[in-house]
């Protein structure tokens, strides 16, 4: 009973302001694992029954009404020390996204069809990995690769383009860096949508415009080399004969039921990304050479802060680029999403119309109307 009592008096004598910052900060440190384990956990002790396959469905579901219910960080981060541990989490969740993957075709190849039980569980199974793990490399898997690409030590941007193997996109790297971050908010840049603009119109314009600004980018930067030297040097043919040797090697050892799933996760993570790029420049044109405040949406959500590490705090990162997630800071004078994009892609998925409606008032009240009156080109460096 003595130590009992002890026990009780040292955890009252801890002021609760303290206890609750101590808790909020294990859970930023760690919400950004929630999807990724979640998956690996699923796939690791696949097959499930139909209905247990449904349910490990619910993290994604939990992220989005988490976020709802997010409470908002404008907090500006202090220098520390625990820079390392922020970098050790990028190795982590690197090494979660290559093994969900892996785990992902060995569960789909054993999947069985032969009877309509076997048919429905394993239909089960299809729709857990669309949402589940379509959802985790997206959030876990490209958003990673992002701030990779951004990082400069070579074997960091090796590693986030590995990423973008994993979803079929390895030319993002090469588009992102050299193109939307010199273009954004102009009529040059794919990835910027208009205002009024639609996103399934955004869709179909963004992927077929970064894809062919990735091989502009890279034809021009050849443009001096001659004969193989130029063909061999072609970092986006690097990325297609890499991307193709994969699609291969799954096609032959793990089957074509595992191979279109391998696609199929791919194409639900680039649409989350195209969600994301949609909500991130909606409407915002740039009136000068430099960027400004302004040039992207932030949010404020304190759950897609620390589950998207640091991506929501986007205006920062465009005008310093290299700054690393930990480090980006609050912008009082950006427009702002009203929630998280966990709750944002699921309401233009749901109700695009009323985002437009949301997001043109948004930009009255922020006075930047002028940001939207026509798109001029500008004299890019």
């Amino acid at each position: 009973m003595s130590i009992f009592h002890l026990n009780h008096a040292s955890v009252s004598s801890v002021p609760r302001s303290i206890f609750i910052g101590g808790l909020k900060l294990w859970a930023e440190r760690v919400l950004c694992f929630i999807l990724p384990l979640s998956t690996f956990l699923c796939l690791s002790t696949a097959p499930h029954t139909w209905n247990a396959a449904l349910i490990w469905t619910m993290p994604v579901w939990l992220c989005i009404i988490a976020d709802y219910f997010s409470p908002k960080d404008q907090s500006i981060p202090k220098p520390s020390a625990m820079d390392w541990w922020f970098d050790a989490r990028l190795y982590v969740l690197f090494a979660l996204q290559i093994a969900n993957i892996i785990l992902l075709l060995e569960v789909t190849s054993r999947l069985v069809w032969s009877t309509p039980l076997d048919s429905a569980t394993s239909a089960a199974h299809i729709v857990m990995f669309r949402i589940l793990v379509g959802t985790t490399s997206c959030c876990s898997g490209i958003a990673i690769a992002h701030e990779l690409l951004h990082r400069r030590a070579r074997h960091l941007r090796l590693m986030g383009r590995m990423l973008l193997w994993t979803v079929c996109y390895d030319h993002f790297a090469l588009e992102h860096a050299h193109g939307h971050h010199r273009m954004v908010g102009t009529s040059a840049d794919p990835a910027t949508a208009c205002f009024g603009e639609m996103f399934s119109d955004f869709f179909r314009r963004s992927v077929s415009g970064q894809l062919r600004n990735a091989w502009h980018l890279e034809t021009h930067r050849l443009q001096h080399r001659k004969g193989m030297g130029r063909l061999f040097r072609n970092r986006m043919l690097h990325g297609l004969v890499i991307e193709f040797g994969l699609f291969v090697l799954i096609f032959q050892y793990y089957g074509v039921i595992a191979w279109l799933m391998f696609v199929y996760q791919a194409a639900v993570a680039l649409r989350m990304l195209e969600a994301v790029n949609y909500l991130q420049h909606w409407g915002l044109i740039r009136n000068g050479s430099k960027l400004a405040g302004n040039c992207a949406w932030d949010t404020d959500s304190w759950f897609t802060l620390h589950s998207f590490i640091g991506l929501s705090r986007h205006a920062d990162h465009h005008t310093h680029a290299g700054k690393p997630y930990q480090r980006l800071r609050h912008v009082s004078g950006c427009p702002k999403l009203p929630h998280g994009y966990f709750y944002m892609l699921m309401m233009i998925r749901l109700g695009n119309a009323k985002y437009v409606e949301m997001a043109s008032q948004e930009l009255i009240e922020k006075n930047l109307v002028h940001s939207i009156v026509g798109r001029h080109d500008l004299a890019l460096l």
